[in-house]
């Protein structure tokens, strides 16, 4: 493979961030993040670059948002831990064995499986 031009370069890239956003569901924030930035390589016009380049802030603002609101599973695991401790379950051996199903399900589960079953029984 020869050095690819500027030109070249721009499009190559487009045509990965194009195959990129397919594999993304509609309306995700990351898909809607790489739409941005392919609008401002693929368009010449000021005006909608410089658009392009608000929503793509815009939508790494929330991004950062969201990935800076969820909690990884030790923290999850020691919350869980926290309330058994607060609340004095007295056999241990129970309290091992709801901590590593709850650790199972955490590593099965999807974030919106768990969501929908948390608003089933708690809301």
């Amino acid at each position: 493979m020869s050095l690819l031009n500027d030109g070249e370069k721009v499009a190559f890239l487009i045509e990965i961030l194009n195959r990129h956003i397919q594999k993304l569901p509609c309306g995700d924030t990351f898909r809607n993040y790489l739409e941005s930035i392919c609008g401002v390589l693929k368009h010449d016009d000021l005006f909608i670059q410089k658009a392009a380049i608000a929503n793509s802030e815009l939508f790494i603002e929330a991004l950062s948002n969201i990935l800076s609101n969820q909690i990884t599973i030790k923290q999850a695991i020691g919350a869980l831990i926290a309330a058994f401790d607060k609340v004095g379950y007295v056999d241990s051996m129970d309290v091992a064995a709801i901590i590593l199903e709850f650790e199972q399900l955490l590593n099965q589960m999807s974030i919106e499986e768990a969501e929908n079953l948390y608003n089933k029984h708690w809301k």
